[in-house]
């Protein structure tokens, strides 16, 4: 069996990916932030709406290679972007939705500001 994480994967986040921190859930006992990489990607997208109105909005996402991490990626964990300039003071990512590809990896949707209470 090919093991694409390897061979594709693991080449690609080495060349495009940008260093994350990830902080896991509080009610994670013992789990501490810890450095990844993931390759960032901003999308703008148009919804349309009622009456030819539309809504543009922007989908935030980040592509990882799921060995790469210390944990497995989990909803409203919270992922801070250095070089995208997401900082805590300027607003926090968490993680939204998480779309493994069967592959060894996985596209994690991001979203701005605090995640609701679990």
């Amino acid at each position: 069996m090919i093991d694409f994480a390897a061979l594709a994967l693991g080449p690609g986040i080495a060349a495009f990916g940008r260093p994350v921190t990830v902080t896991p859930l509080a009610s994670s006992p013992a789990r501490l932030p810890f450095p990844a990489t993931g390759v960032w990607t901003v999308k703008n997208i148009s919804i349309a709406l009622e009456g030819d109105q539309s809504l543009n909005t922007t989908v935030l996402t980040l592509g990882i290679r799921l060995s790469d991490w210390t944990y497995k990626p989990e909803q409203f964990a919270l992922v801070r972007i250095p070089a995208a300039g997401f900082y805590p003071d300027e607003g926090t990512l968490w993680i939204d939705d998480i779309d493994p590809d069967g592959q060894g990896g996985a596209t994690l949707t991001l979203k701005r500001g605090q995640p609701p209470e679990q």
